[in-house]
């Protein structure tokens, strides 16, 4: 398993290769990275309850048709 400082030199020898263009790019996407809020996933089977509109088994996609 590679260790921090392992790690933070492949990054740097890895931003040193990059465009100025691309290191915008990359400070964008660190700045979103530690921003961002971490959701917790749930099962499937809870988008019944959340919806009320799923039909398992694509039931949903002949009741489209049936509208149309």
């Amino acid at each position: 398993m590679a260790t921090f400082g392992n790690l933070k030199e492949q990054l740097m020898r890895e931003l040193d290769k990059l465009p100025s263009d691309k290191l915008v790019e990359v400070l964008d996407f660190v700045s979103f990275l530690r921003t961002r809020k971490v959701i917790p996933s749930l099962p499937a089977s809870s988008l019944d309850r959340l919806t009320g509109l799923v039909a398992w088994g694509g039931g949903c996609v002949g009741r489209y048709r049936e509208a149309l």
